[in-house]
């Protein structure tokens, strides 16, 4: 396969006018020359900046495309930044464009950010606390600890997100060109995740109220035909 490349590349450049399709050339040729062992390979000819990322697990070691940062509020769960980083970078390295996105949206620095131990190697970016996991300090007291505790066990919260973003919101799998097709796929996950909560909500609110009218404002009129009643209004 790579000789019969070879050989349709360089009868491509013979009989092609001067300067028309140079750059899927020069594309072509550095897939043809890169070995095994490359760095910054090219793993798709339709999307070059696809990156090959490392998982480190048994029933997936790599993953073709390009990370993804996500921030989340402790409590509510609120997606506040969600940026696709294009390059395959160090897990500390994106952390500093992830929060200024999150301070240019929200308008707020975080005083503290629970993070995994792959983000070890940094303690603070932006006016922003980066909390990671490890033995406690002798000078902190029991409830300090505890509020550590509670942080990262909330933290732990973030991976099932990721999973809904990537099979309920279509994060796993991107159908736009380019890394601007990427940076806008991730917006559009995170946007549609916080709207179906948001949705929730007003549902709940919405059973809420109307079983209220049932219990209180149209049951105590009909007595007898309460079961039927009930079956037709939750029809």
């Amino acid at each position: 396969m790579k000789t019969i490349a070879g050989r349709l590349v360089r009868e491509l450049e013979r009989k092609l006018p001067a300067g028309l399709h140079q750059t899927e050339l020069v594309l072509f040729k550095k897939t043809m020359k890169q070995k095994r062992n490359d760095s910054n390979k090219i793993n798709s000819l339709h999307e070059p900046d696809v990156s090959c990322i490392s998982k480190g697990k048994d029933h997936k070691k790599y993953e073709f495309g390009s990370k993804v940062s996500i921030i989340t509020t402790k409590n509510s769960g609120v997606i506040i930044g969600a940026l696709n980083i294009p390059k395959n970078d160090y897990d500390a390295h994106t952390v500093d464009p992830a929060f200024e996105q999150q301070q240019r949206l929200t308008g707020i620095t975080l005083k503290r950010a629970f993070m995994d131990r792959g983000y070890r190697g940094i303690s603070e970016v932006r006016g922003t606390k980066i909390e990671i996991p490890k033995l406690f300090k002798k000078s902190i007291n029991g409830y300090q600890q505890q509020q550590l505790k509670n942080g990262f066990k909330r933290r732990a919260a973030i991976e099932p997100k990721i999973g809904h973003l990537k099979q309920d919101h279509r994060l796993s799998r991107n159908y736009y060109k380019g890394i601007k097709g990427d940076n806008i796929n991730v917006m559009l996950a995170a946007a549609a995740m916080n709207f179906k909560r948001m949705m929730n909500i007003y549902k709940k609110m919405f059973l809420a109220f109307l079983n209220y009218l049932l219990s209180y404002l149209i049951i105590p009129f009909f007595p007898g035909n309460r079961q039927l009643l009930i079956s037709k209004m939750a029809f």
